[in-house]
């Protein structure tokens, strides 16, 4: 395996491979950054390399015999330990503290991911504490965690934080095109959307129902721009309807009043977040006046912080697509 296959994240992988070439690997690693950024796959890069018998400090050599079982998903001295319910309990620490007392049988070191860390409960991270106080001196472990302050100090004091930051971009753009070829249509807005993690990228190509739900939305965001206040019963229930996914959709509607908003300001379609939607953002830019979109903007963000607050969420919407529906300001 090779850190030159991961898109962006040179800071952490430049890091990393220090720490490999100079032989100065620690025994506790927290990987911090959002969900779906990428923290499992560079550990998983950073573990083949650490037990690989013959590594160039990048990548793993592929041919020895740790490799071989690595690969093939079977090697015993590499563990993954993760939250099957709704926390991460004590036992499972003790069953990782059981193997970890073995010495590794096919590789230089015995390493460990535990993915979501924060999800450990105060138990099991006092238990784990235990292994990092004294930890063997071939074994590696790699917190996973999206929530640093949930770890406690004591857990984080004892292991080396690196940290994940957002993709570009044109990283997350070039990721996609890369897996499904430049003609695919939604490669802007996916990379827009994704807003820096790659894992959320993923995610959203792979989503059928995601792209139903962008066309919903996109759809209310037309209907609204009428004069009257007939569609908005159906575009309540559709926001009823797909109440968990309610911060996606006011995502949605953000974009496309940008878009319509770059669109009548500039006319310049290589700005356009939903690409392949130019012809339906052109011809309804004239429907809104640079004061409304500005307005509809701001209509928006105030309804999702009310949402965050406990607000109502039934009218919260309701008075949300009254607002947005009113006439041009």
């Amino acid at each position: 395996m090779n850190f030159n296959e991961i898109i962006g994240q040179r800071d952490v992988v430049e890091g990393l491979k220090t720490l490999i070439n100079s032989d100065k690997v620690g025994h506790a690693y927290i990987f911090y950054g959002p969900e779906g950024i990428g923290k499992s796959t560079v550990a998983k890069i950073f573990a083949s390399i650490l037990m690989c018998d013959d590594n160039t400090g990048d990548k793993s050599c592929g041919n020895c015999q740790s490799c071989r079982l690595f690969e093939n998903g079977t090697n015993p001295d590499f563990g993954i330990l993760e939250c099957k319910g709704l926390s991460i309990g004590v036992e499972e620490i003790r069953n990782l503290q059981h193997d970890i007392c073995v010495r590794p049988l096919y590789s230089k070191r015995k390493v460990y991911l535990i993915r979501d860390a924060e999800k450990m409960t105060v138990q099991a991270q006092n238990c784990l504490l235990k292994t990092l106080e004294e930890p063997p001196e071939y074994a590696v472990i790699i917190l996973a965690a999206s929530n640093y302050e949930v770890l406690l100090e004591t857990i984080r004091s004892r292991s080396v934080r690196v940290d994940f930051k957002k993709n570009t971009f044109d990283e997350v753009k070039r990721f996609i095109v890369k897996r499904v070829g430049e003609d695919f249509e939604q490669a802007d807005f996916i990379a827009s959307y994704a807003d820096g993690v790659i894992g959320r990228a993923l995610r959203l190509m792979d989503s059928e129902g995601f792209k139903e739900l962008r066309d919903k939305a996109i759809d209310a965001v037309i209907k609204l721009s009428g004069s009257d206040f007939e569609d908005i019963p159906n575009i309540s229930v559709m926001f009823d309807e797909n109440k968990e996914d309610a911060d996606s959709m006011l995502d949605i509607m953000l974009l496309f009043y940008r878009d319509l908003l770059i669109a009548r300001k500039s006319g310049n379609e290589k700005l356009l977040i939903n690409s392949d939607k130019k012809d339906i953002i052109l011809k309804n830019t004239s429907r809104f006046s640079t004061g409304k979109l500005l307005h509809n903007i701001d209509i928006i963000e105030e309804t999702r912080r009310n949402i965050k607050q406990n607000a109502n969420y039934q009218l919260a919407i309701q008075v949300m697509l009254m607002k947005l529906q009113e006439e041009n300001a």
